[in-house]
């Protein structure tokens, strides 16, 4: 009878034991979802200067990201599928330029209502700027002045550089063009080193002032703006590069990561006064258990590592040990079998 207890005892500990550990066991690094109850893909992703995260959907929803919940923003979209949210995020979302496949929604007081699809805007000293499929708006006093007309922009990334503010627009077909942020009326072409009638989808500026372009031909850099561009190479040459996030530097290298059709990919990079380069080919994420169906469309920092959309949104960081919970339901089956046995000891004994 004693054997018995021990054993119920035994295998009630180790039950418990398991039960806690599930969840806790370490897993590394991978990704894992974390999904508004939206409908439509998710098309756009920005990181708000208070932290939170907002999320707009293809079919004109808005959702926010704070202490840990998704909830829906009220604000009317008309159904149209959320393209830009990067101009000011440091409000209410609701209140700032919104652009949607239908055009900019709360555009700034006083200009008419843009009514086009908006692909990308940046805030600027010298006004709002809004990328189309025919060119740049760019606010004024009563009226959108036009800039690069009959080209197709599709990302803009503002640049400053000895004192000076600069603006980027990458295109389709047609490289990148950089204005002064002073004279956004000049754009002149800054296309010498990319790939002939490349696709710009991305860009990112490194530590030391550097510009990164992600094409649909693998990784540019540029020293200044108007200098040669130069080929990055990270192994994924052939790629299209979506969506491109740079983490602070830490101990000399600065963590890039590129989001592509493939996947989630991230590469260390050197920056020293010889220029940028990569210490290795950039590495797979590691991505959820269902896998990714569409391409890593946006990056943005999130805790201690990056959330991203593919379709949906996932969150990519250290997380527990994959399948965890059969651990953790292996010690309830032996909780309950050594529960099971200790009754049958008592009745025994009191016999």
């Amino acid at each position: 009878m004693n054997t018995n207890r021990t054993l119920a005892l035994v295998l009630v500990a180790v039950g418990l034991l398991l039960i806690i550990a599930g969840p806790l066991l370490p897993g590394g690094e991978r990704a894992v979802v974390n999904d508004p109850p939206r409908t439509g893909h998710v098309t756009d992703l920005a990181r708000a200067d208070d932290g939170s995260i907002l999320a707009g959907t293809q079919d004109g929803e808005l959702w926010r990201l704070t202490d840990g919940a998704w909830r829906r923003v009220d604000v009317d979209l008309g159904n149209q599928p959320v393209t830009a949210l990067a101009a000011d995020l440091s409000g209410d979302p609701s209140e700032g330029p919104i652009g949607t496949g239908g055009g900019l929604v709360n555009a700034p007081s006083g200009l008419p209502p843009v009514a086009v699809r908006a692909s990308d805007e940046a805030a600027t000293a010298n006004g709002l700027v809004v990328a189309t499929g025919n060119g740049l708006l760019i606010e004024g006093q009563n009226d959108w002045r036009r800039a690069l007309q009959g080209v197709h922009v599709y990302r803009l990334e503002p640049q400053a550089v000895d004192g000076a503010d600069y603006l980027h627009a990458g295109t389709v077909d047609a490289g990148v063009f950089t204005a002064a942020v002073a004279d956004l009326a000049s754009w002149a072409p800054n296309s010498d080193g990319l790939p002939q009638q490349g696709n710009v989808f991305s860009f990112v500026v490194t530590a030391a002032n550097r510009l990164i372009a992600g094409t649909s031909k693998g990784l540019y850099w540029q020293a200044a703006p108007m200098q040669p561009w130069q080929q990055l190479k990270v192994g994924l040459e052939q790629s299209r590069m979506l969506s491109l996030h740079l983490e602070p530097p830490d101990d000399g290298s600065q963590r890039l990561w590129i989001g592509s059709d493939d996947g989630l990919f991230s590469v260390e990079l050197t920056e020293d006064d010889a220029g940028l380069q990569a210490n290795t080919f950039a590495a797979p994420a590691a991505g959820p258990d269902a896998g990714l169906r569409y391409g890593v469309s946006w990056i943005v920092p999130f805790d201690e590592g990056v959330m991203f959309s593919a379709g949906g949104v996932y969150q990519f960081g250290d997380f527990g040990l994959p399948g965890w919970y059969w651990i953790s339901l292996l010690g309830v089956v032996l909780l309950l079998l050594g529960g099971w046995l200790l009754p049958a000891h008592r009745g025994s004994a009191g016999a």
